[in-house]
């Protein structure tokens, strides 16, 4: 690792804070989406005392429904936009996967922390064990930002995008759901403590694996013409 590693990681992650501002339309959507699907299970739920098993399954099936509905476009929209091309001739692709892994993983801790709290708030729950609950929690922040930075750039090149996203991501996302939703469980109940923290360090050596592999997985795939 060298400095000028870490500077022109720093400019793909300045690029996509810089595109995003120009286009505000997908960090609006992910915040909408998130709020919305909390506050509609909320409302369905309202009057009525939700237990923690299923109130950790919501949860986390809000944050995989937010983080696969928005981070996906990742590496669609350069394509779209026909940067695509540019940012494989001047840019090596490990540098372009770390700016983008990190830039979604900014995203995901802005759109995990909308939806743990709101959650937390408009469900009314107890939160037991709190330093459970945020560590499964960033865990997993950290796990769906490499893997669906990784998926991205996968179906960048498929014909149909946006059916292909939750295709491709569901499958490798689930390990990381069952542990997140166990450590979550524990969190909420504050018992069985031992398994909950040994779900919620899953959820980091899953983060570490993804982080391990997806680089040369992803250098492979970007070359490709």
């Amino acid at each position: 690792m060298s400095w000028s590693w870490l500077e022109q990681t720093a400019a793909v992650v300045k690029k996509e804070w810089t595109a995003e501002r120009r286009d505000t339309s997908a960090s609006v959507t992910a915040l909408v989406l998130s709020f919305g699907t909390v506050f509609t299970l909320a409302f369905a739920f309202y009057g009525r005392t939700v237990d923690a098993p299923a109130a950790a399954g919501m949860m986390w099936a809000a944050l995989l429904f937010a983080g696969v509905s928005t981070l996906t476009r990742t590496f669609v929209a350069e394509d779209e936009q026909g940067t695509g091309d540019l940012l494989r001739v001047w840019s090596q692709p490990y540098v372009v996967f770390w700016g983008k892994a990190a830039y979604a993983c900014l995203q995901m801790a802005v759109v995990g922390a909308v939806v743990a709290l709101s959650f937390v708030v408009l469900m009314s729950l107890a939160v037991k064990e709190p330093l459970l609950f945020f560590c499964s929690l960033g865990g997993g922040v950290f796990a769906l930002g490499g893997t669906v930075t990784l998926t991205s750039a996968i179906i960048s090149r498929g014909a149909n995008r946006s059916n292909l996203s939750g295709v491709v991501a569901l499958p490798l996302l689930l390990p990381l759901l069952a542990m997140g939703v166990a450590s979550g469980r524990s969190a909420l109940e504050g018992s069985q403590l031992a398994s909950g923290w040994q779900a919620c360090a899953g959820t980091w050596l899953y983060t570490l694996v993804v982080f391990a592999v997806a680089p040369h997985l992803f250098a492979a795939i970007w070359r490709e013409p």
